[in-house]
C-alpha cells in the first residue's frame, strides 16, 4: 500500500489518483449535508488525507485536524499544500491507524479511501479502528462502494480478486495495483463488520449514479454503540 501511494504522490498525475482539489469543498459539504450534519469544533481525523485535498477545508471547521496517510510522499505534498497551524500530519501503517490515540476524534472523515483498500479484512479492520479513535459522542462520515446483489456481481468480485494481484505482477502502473483498485464489501459484510466494531449507522444515503462497476456508492454517518 505504501509503495503504491508513494508512487502516486511522486507522479505529476496525482490529482487523477486522489480526486480534483477544486471540488473538495463541494464534496465535503455534500457528504455532511446528505447525512444531515454540520460538524464543527473539536478534533477531526482526516483518514487517508493524501495530498491534503480536503484537509484545509476541514481545518476551517474544526479546532484541530489530525490528518493521516499510509504514504510519506502524500504527507509531504499535504504539508506543502496546507499551511493551517491547527493540522497535525501523521504516518500510519495502512492496515490500522496506529499513530492515532483512542477516543481522540469528535469527527472522522474517510472519503474515497476504503474503495482502495486491497482486502476485505483490511476494510473491516478500519471499521474497528474508527470505533477505537472516536470519542463517545463522535461521528464518522464514511463513503464506500458496496457490491450489488446478484450472481453477476459476485462472479465479478471473485474474478477480480484473482485477476488484480496477478495484473500487478506484470504491470507496474499505480492503477494496476491491488492497493489502488481495492475490493468491495457486500451489504452483509458491512453490517457484520459494523456490529463487530461496535458501531451503529446514525444516517445513510446512496448516490443514484454510482461510478463503481457492480457496486452502489454509500455514505454513512457512524457512531459508537453506547
Amino acid at each position: 500500500m505504501r509503495a503504491t501511494w508513494d508512487a502516486a504522490a511522486a507522479s505529476d498525475r496525482v490529482d487523477e489518483f486522489v480526486g480534483d482539489p477544486a471540488t473538495a469543498r463541494a464534496e465535503l459539504e455534500g457528504l455532511f449535508g446528505r447525512l444531515g450534519a454540520d460538524p464543527r469544533g473539536g478534533t477531526c481525523l482526516d483518514v487517508g488525507c493524501g495530498p491534503g485535498r480536503m484537509t484545509a477545508v476541514l481545518a476551517e471547521r474544526f479546532d484541530s485536524v489530525v490528518a493521516v496517510d499510509v504514504s510519506a510522499g502524500m504527507l509531504e505534498r499535504a504539508r506543502a499544500a496546507v499551511t493551517s497551524p491547527n493540522v497535525d500530519f501523521r504516518l500510519v501503517e495502512g492496515d490500522r491507524l496506529d499513530s492515532v490515540e483512542d477516543g481522540i476524534a469528535n469527527a472522522l472523515v474517510c472519503y474515497l479511501v476504503l474503495q482502495h483498500l486491497p482486502e476485505r479484512r483490511v476494510v473491516l479492520r478500519y471499521l474497528g479502528e474508527f470505533a477505537r479513535v472516536l470519542s463517545p459522542e463522535g461521528s464518522a462520515f464514511v463513503q464506500l462502494p458496496l457490491l450489488q446483489s446478484g450472481l453477476r456481481p459476485w462472479a465479478w468480485r471473485l474474478a477480480r480478486t484473482v485477476a488484480v494481484p496477478l495484473s500487478g505482477l506484470f504491470r507496474r502502473g499505480v492503477t494496476d495495483n491491488a492497493a489502488y483498485r481495492g475490493t468491495r464489501l457486500t451489504e452483509g459484510e458491512l453490517q457484520n463488520g459494523l456490529a463487530a466494531a461496535g458501531l451503529r449507522t446514525a444516517a445513510r444515503d446512496e448516490s443514484p449514479d454510482s461510478p463503481y462497476r457492480y457496486a452502489r456508492e454509500v455514505f454513512l454517518r457512524l457512531e459508537r454503540v453506547a
